[in-house]
């Protein structure tokens, strides 16, 4: 994985593909998939936003039914953001879509992103 230029680095909800990481750090933003990591594949919501916290990343998750429980139970999270499966399918044109979006989002971050508590929609137009 390259170095991280952005600034942003981020934490790949197990919905992801391990691919989609990588091909984030190609282009130069700091990803990791919790499909890389054997010890967060299939734990909660919790567990991994604490992760995330503790290596200062931004969780990107489509999970908008339970994470706000997560959310809730740590209010201080590096910050989340929501990419819904229906503005971003699981096919590869979708993730595509979900790839260019995070690039964009990373090279130009909205204001308060990394601060305690973000939440973030993201959207296939912000790429």
């Amino acid at each position: 994985m390259s170095a991280d230029r952005s600034g942003c680095r981020f934490l790949l909800d197990e919905h992801y593909p391990a691919w989609l990481a990588d091909e984030l750090g190609e282009g130069g933003v700091g990803a990791e998939a919790v499909l890389h990591l054997d010890d967060l594949r299939g734990r909660p919501d919790l567990e991994v936003l604490r992760w995330a916290v503790a290596e200062r990343r931004l969780l990107v998750t489509e999970d908008v039914r339970t994470m706000p429980a997560a959310i809730r139970a740590v209010p201080a999270h590096a910050g989340v953001i929501f990419c819904p499966s229906r503005r971003f399918g699981r096919d590869r044109a979708g993730l595509e879509r979900l790839r260019s979006a995070l690039l964009a989002f990373a090279l130009e971050p909205p204001e308060g992103a990394g601060s305690p508590g973000f939440v973030w929609w993201l959207t296939p137009d912000a790429a």
